[in-house]
């Protein structure tokens, strides 16, 4: 009988000692990660991007790109006020309706023979984009800077290259 006690009170001993090993993986785990990630970025990482980059980091010249049609950076915009644009307003039985004037600012000199030569497409466009709108999405913020940013990016695919930096309203009305 008493050796059956001693041996409850050693494996109760036993059972309690090894509560602290479970620690041990995270602890090497979270000193060991910045040094694996300094390692793979040096040895793995940074001899990839020395192979694509030259080493003066200088690019290369693509042959897909025509010289022509990339403007400078020269600090000046150019504007062009674009035609009203008058549509009705999505699902009120076409009683109301939405006018919009905006001008287009662009680095580009030749946005405005640029906006000229397609105003049907970029029209369309803009008719499009302000026709899908209901009386609920004019009522919601941030409308207007989403359909700036829609109307923007639409342009910039019918104008190439891209032109347009930015879209300035100047009147928007629902009546």
């Amino acid at each position: 009988m008493a050796e059956e006690t001693q041996n409850q009170e050693v494996a109760a001993k036993t059972g309690k000692s090894g509560g602290g090993g479970g620690m041990l993986p995270a602890l090497l785990i979270i000193a060991l990660m910045p040094v694996v990630s300094y390692a793979m970025f040096k040895f793995v990482f940074l001899p990839e991007l020395k192979k694509i980059v030259p080493e003066g980091g200088t690019t290369t010249h693509h042959e897909g790109i025509d010289p022509k049609k990339i403007h400078a950076e020269s600090g000046e915009t150019y504007r062009v006020d674009f035609p009203d644009v008058i549509v009705n307003v999505k699902g009120v039985s076409l009683s109301r309706f939405h006018l919009t004037t905006f001008t287009i600012e662009s680095s580009n000199p030749d946005i405005d023979h640029e906006v000229r030569d397609n105003l049907a497409a970029l029209t369309d466009l803009a008719g499009t984009i302000l026709g899908g709108l209901t009386l609920a999405d004019h009522e919601q913020a941030g409308t207007k800077n989403a359909i700036r940013n829609q109307i923007k990016q639409g342009f910039n695919k019918i104008l190439q290259p891209l032109m347009v930096d930015e879209i300035y309203f100047s009147q928007w009305v629902v009546q």
